[in-house]
């Protein structure tokens, strides 16, 4: 799938990258304010007070907003696989109410089927766009093999409800499969995840000014600004890459799928 050059870069490394911009942001503030100490009053320094503080809110607010952005599409993420294991769960159900030829095939290609949606290497950066052409043609021939033998089963045996409620799952699977890639590929734009970046860097700098100006270098509220702002960004592009870091989407409902669909022996060739 198709990716930005900031999001192939690592969280880690981004975060040691603001990190130091920021350390070297500040003290250039700092270095700045002090040169016009001096010449500097109390009406200049409220001034600059006054812009440190609402640079903090725009940027909390900033944030705030990206922070909502990557949380809510991790949520969707999560559920999707929720919802996929469980359509897919209904199916594996259903299928043992179907008549003795068909149901054993189904079984095979169904645990063929899961296999693929388990694989998380399908959705990882570094998988290129061959091998998910490759994987997405092969569910897909498999998804169609399944509605052939599904609807093989209730022309040959009329009339069959349960087949017709297969078939409509199968349609709902489809859906959610389309869902999960889009899901995937949905993430914070690249101007929005620039924007917090520079704004990080712009806060602490004008923080070392205010320093400056004051003639000290204001280094605690600096530190505590620098690990709060690298700490929180971090967590917002963690959220957005759900393939890797410290809270990756879990695939455990379709792994729980996976052993279970393993435990029947009818889904062995």
């Amino acid at each position: 799938m198709k990716s930005s050059w900031l999001y192939e870069q690592s969280s880690i490394w981004i975060v040691v990258a603001l990190l130091g911009a920021t350390v070297l942001a500040g003290e250039l503030g700092c270095f700045a304010g002090r040169r016009q100490h001096p010449e500097s009053d109390e009406a200049r320094r409220r001034t600059v007070g006054s812009v440190v503080g609402s640079l903090l809110g725009l940027l909390a607010l900033l944030i705030s907003f990206t922070f909502a952005m990557a949380a809510g599409r991790y949520d969707i993420r999560r559920q999707l696989v929720v919802n996929d294991a469980n359509a897919l769960g209904g199916l594996y159900l259903q299928s043992s109410l179907l008549p003795d030829p068909p149901r054993k095939a189904f079984k095979q290609l169904l645990r063929q089927y899961v296999d693929l949606r388990a694989q998380v290497a399908l959705l990882h950066r570094d998988a290129s766009d061959a091998e998910t052409a490759r994987t997405t043609a092969q569910s897909e021939k498999i998804h169609e093999q399944m509605w052939k033998l599904i609807q093989s089963a209730a022309e040959t045996h009329p009339p069959n409800l349960v087949a017709d409620d297969m078939l409509k799952r199968l349609i709902e699977a489809a859906s959610i499969y389309r869902e999960r890639i889009f899901s995937w590929e949905g993430r914070v734009p690249d101007p929005v995840t620039w924007l917090l970046l520079f704004g990080a860097v712009l806060a602490v700098a004008v923080i070392g000014l205010y320093g400056g100006l004051a003639n000290h270098r204001g280094l605690p509220p600096r530190i505590a600004v620098t690990l709060l702002l690298c700490g929180t960004i971090y967590v917002v592009l963690d959220l957005d890459k759900p393939h890797q870091g410290i809270m990756p989407v879990s695939q455990s409902p379709m792994l729980h799928l996976a052993r279970t669909l393993d435990r029947d022996p009818e889904t062995k060739p």
